[in-house]
């Protein structure tokens, strides 16, 4: 019989051990024996699971693969006949949110979990100096400078140049929609999420999204920012990326440095926010536009700097160009790896 004990040991490297509510989760994720055993023997291959559970090969396949599809278990991208479990709470999360027959009682748990429960981790967070997984990448046309090294903060240079792109609906929106939260949500009704090469494979191997072109992800970029989404990619550069476009009713990384008190769940850009404020208007739009509430309008525009990320929502919607982004991290503040 399997360890049952499995499942604890897995709540604890997620970072809940004593969660009910996770406890829930993985209850409508696995069924019965034949999962934990699998579960148990994690890592590894069709044959590898079955030399390790005395399961077939076709039993463990069968198995493993319904898990994929469910979004509890993952192929690393480099090794797509491996089989494991997500590294992070939030991996587990957007994956298991995207399944096409995931009962309503999975998205009131996970709104749960992530309002509730995972707030409390923030002093560990603070203390283990976690870097975030995620930066922002600023509105191309909102940079003062145009001699400034755009490549690596571009996000119409990451898909102008990829080999394969697709689109999954975002999984943070999915959760509020399902949970009734955020009915004025600015995002578009297409899939504003989007993977290049190595994500985009794994995308289409789950049977989930659509496959774009290039000038298909250029203009969905576009419409995220004329509705006012943040560009967040991952916190690296690589040539398999992902972009999520952002809102901050909706992203749960933007509640964290909003609701939570921890800036540093997300990295900023490269850039910073520049006001002039004997050329504004106090016409307000600059404030409605800020996904990370960085400023205040009372008679003219206030920027709290320390919580400007350096997106450039509110540059690009200025009618009085007040406001600018200027360069105040160099290259390096960029992970390469």
């Amino acid at each position: 019989m399997a360890n049952r004990n499995v499942l604890e040991t897995y709540a604890a490297k997620l970072g809940f051990p004593n969660s009910k509510t996770l406890r829930k989760i993985f209850s409508i994720l696995f069924d019965g024996e034949r999962d934990l055993q699998i579960l148990e023997a994690l890592p590894g291959t069709a044959r590898e699971l079955a030399e390790k559970t005395g399961l077939s090969e076709e039993e463990v396949r069968a198995a493993a693969d319904r898990l994929v599809r469910r979004g509890a278990l993952s192929h690393p991208m480099k090794r797509p006949d491996l089989y494991r479990l997500f590294p992070a709470m939030i991996e587990l999360r957007d994956a298991t949110v995207l399944w096409p027959d995931a009962p309503q009682e999975l998205f009131e748990l996970w709104e749960e979990l992530i309002s509730k429960e995972m707030p409390s981790l923030v002093p560990l967070l603070k203390t283990l100096k976690v870097p975030p997984m995620m930066r922002v990448v600023p509105i191309e046309r909102s940079v003062e400078s145009q001699n400034t090294v755009l490549d690596v903060d571009s996000a119409r240079q990451i898909f102008r140049q990829a080999g394969l792109v697709t689109a999954v609906p975002c999984a943070c929106r999915t959760q509020a929609q399902r949970n009734n939260r955020s009915p004025g949500c600015p995002a578009p009704e297409t899939s504003m999420c989007m993977q290049t090469n190595g994500f985009a494979q794994v995308v289409l191997s789950r049977g989930l999204g659509e496959r774009l072109t290039n000038a298909e992800a250029l203009k969905r970029i576009g419409d995220a920012e004329d509705a006012g989404l943040v560009h967040m990619v991952r916190n690296n550069v690589q040539q398999d990326m992902f972009m999520c476009n952002c809102c901050s009713c909706c992203c749960t990384g933007l509640f964290i440095v909003n609701q939570t008190g921890y800036p540093d769940a997300l990295a900023p850009s490269r850039f910073r926010v520049k006001l002039r404020p004997e050329a504004c208007t106090g016409c307000g739009l600059c404030q409605d536009r800020c996904q990370f509430h960085a400023i205040t309008v009372n008679g003219v525009a206030a920027v709290n700097l320390e919580r400007c990320y350096g997106c450039g929502n509110c540059v690009i919607t200025c009618p009085e160009q007040a406001l600018a982004l200027e360069e105040v991290r160099p290259l390096e503040h960029i992970r390469v790896k």
